[in-house]
């Protein structure tokens, strides 16, 4: 009997272990094969298969394996069999079927042999496994409902971010289709107003009747609200390009505020009003002409959006820092909109989009600013009772003085008959405007519309071209600063030039700031024009 039950044991080990190694080599082939739409059902069908031929090895054990009126160790085989089980409750969470299929026929065996002893302990002890049984198949399907949730909230997760992949992507191609727009229609629009605004700074230099003067004046006054506002436009694509970089330094702030106080004065009288500077002497540590700019846009919207009261401007020094503030007494903004304010070409307060209001960038620029110069900025602000803008700023240990700007020749030394200027631009107006205008101040020109027309009147010159004025984007594929590169191979000299330009586009933007020429962006007034080409060529010997 006890060689019989050797062999027995024998035989259902080398079962057991040949169901095991079974299993591992089915998991080694299946490993290299990602399951799919189409195998997902056989495997899972295979995977249930495998765990009844688990279960129905059990029963075998079971069967032949009982210890007849051995209590303990018919209860030592029961605990096996429970500790296969609680394995299997985990190995099978995924697939419930599987976990019964496993565990239902181990669960019959051990309670049909129980009743087939008859005692009253071996009745409680299948009692306990039934109910031992229930509680695995419930804890079962509470584990597959916990993970098959777990799964589908990962992939809803997955999901989510893939769709907000997607609209990031949409987001920023939109944001660039919107700035290839803007630069391009920017470009655009630049060029005839650029060659009005070159048209009108040479009819005033003619003689005019008062009334032919007069509306000269008025062209003028439009054309330089146009050139506000595109230069408006640069400022956000300058700041969106990454191409301002803050120069720090100590500065007295009072200049820049008297400066201010006096620009905005006249318009805030004009409209009635009374601007006011209360300001300590101080010195702060920051970037003088970005304060300027953000201070400017902060008093011009104080005082276009005041109509009764006036305006302060004060400067405190509190602790280590200067608190600046812009107080106006104007028609302020509810709280539920205040950061609107901020946004690109909001202006909660000109429904009618009037032109003499601006673009709404103000506010967008000075909050670009703000954030790059590391300036805290806030607004408080009650509907009625006006704004206040408040900026903290560091204090300078020291003022360092500037050094000495060289000293440059008055304009009309420098721009003297005789001057020989090079024009370079693809729009026939514009050629037509620089030659009236240049023409006008005594100069003599040349224009082009690239290398292919300039090359073969530079045969024809006498000398060398003191200057060279060229728009950035030509025809085609060419640019001003190939042509100008070209004119000073074709004289092997450092000919000073200037380049004029109504590109916004960030990546130009950046090119135009590395190529060392002076720069100017279209629309061009001609003061601005004439003082740039003095400039140039007052700090080059050669030229001068």
């Amino acid at each position: 009997q006890t060689a019989v039950s050797r062999v027995v044991v024998g035989a259902w080990v080398a079962l057991q272990m040949a169901r095991v190694a079974l299993g591992l080599w089915q998991a080694r082939r299946l490993r290299g094969r990602p399951p799919n739409t189409r195998n997902a059902a056989r495997r899972l069908q295979g995977f249930a298969n495998g765990a009844l031929g688990g279960g129905l090895c059990w029963v075998a054990g079971i069967v032949f394996l009982w210890p007849p009126e051995r209590p303990e160790l018919q209860l030592f085989l029961i605990l096996l069999a429970a500790g296969e089980i609680s394995g299997a409750l985990h190995g099978c969470v995924a697939h419930p079927p599987a976990f019964v299929r496993f565990a239902g026929p181990i669960v019959v065996a051990v309670i049909a042999r129980l009743l087939l002893e008859g005692s009253t302990l071996d009745l409680a002890i299948a009692a306990a496994v039934a109910g031992y049984a229930v509680f695995n198949l419930r804890l079962s399907q509470s584990l597959s409902r916990t993970l098959m949730a777990s799964m589908r909230t990962r992939h809803e997760a997955d999901d989510l971010a893939a769709a907000l992949a997607v609209q990031k992507a949409r987001a920023e191609e939109a944001n660039l289709a919107k700035s290839r727009f803007l630069a391009a229609a920017s470009h655009d629009l630049r060029q005839p107003v650029h060659a009005l605004t070159l048209f009108v700074g040479a009819l005033e230099r003619r003689p005019l009747d008062a009334e032919t003067r007069r509306l000269v004046a008025h062209a003028r006054g439009a054309t330089d609200a146009m050139g506000g506002m595109f230069n408006a436009l640069l400022d956000m694509s300058r700041l969106d390009a990454g191409m301002v970089r803050p120069e720090v330094q100590a500065f007295e702030l009072m200049p820049l505020l008297v400066r201010i106080a006096a620009d905005e004065g006249a318009l805030a009288q004009a409209k009635g009003l009374v601007l006011r500077l209360n300001a300590q002497p101080l010195v702060v540590a920051s970037d003088p002409v970005q304060v300027e700019r953000i201070l400017t846009n902060l008093a011009a919207n104080a005082v276009r959006y005041t109509d009764r009261g006036g305006v302060l401007i004060s400067a405190r020094r509190r602790g280590q820092e200067a608190v600046i503030r812009v107080v106006d007494t104007g028609i302020g903004i509810a709280p539920e909109r205040q950061a609107e304010v901020f946004r690109e070409f909001v202006q909660l307060h000109n429904p009618e989009r009037d032109r003499n209001q601006g673009l709404g960038l103000g506010l967008a620029i000075v909050r670009r600013l703000t954030d790059l110069l590391g300036v805290p900025l806030q607004m408080r602000s009650r509907p009625g009772r006006g704004t206040a803008f408040t900026l903290r700023m560091p204090l300078a240990r020291a003022l360092v003085a500037p050094a000495p700007a060289p000293a440059l020749q008055p304009e009309e030394a420098v721009l003297g008959p005789g001057l020989l200027v090079l024009v370079i631009d693809d729009d026939a107006e514009i050629c037509a405007a620089m030659r009236s205008l240049l023409s006008g101040w005594g100069c003599e020109v040349v224009t082009a519309g690239g290398s292919a027309d300039l090359l073969p009147q530079l045969v024809a010159l006498e000398g060398v071209p003191h200057l060279v004025i060229s728009d950035f984007r030509l025809r085609g594929e060419e640019t001003g600063l190939a042509v100008i590169e070209r004119v000073r191979s074709e004289y092997n000299e450092d000919i000073p030039a200037i380049v004029i330009t109504g590109d916004t586009a960030p990546a130009h933007q950046r090119e135009l700031a590395q190529c060392g020429h002076a720069l100017l962006h279209k629309p061009v007034a001609p003061q601005a024009l004439r003082e740039a080409m003095a400039r140039v060529l007052a700090s080059t010997p050669a030229a001068a």
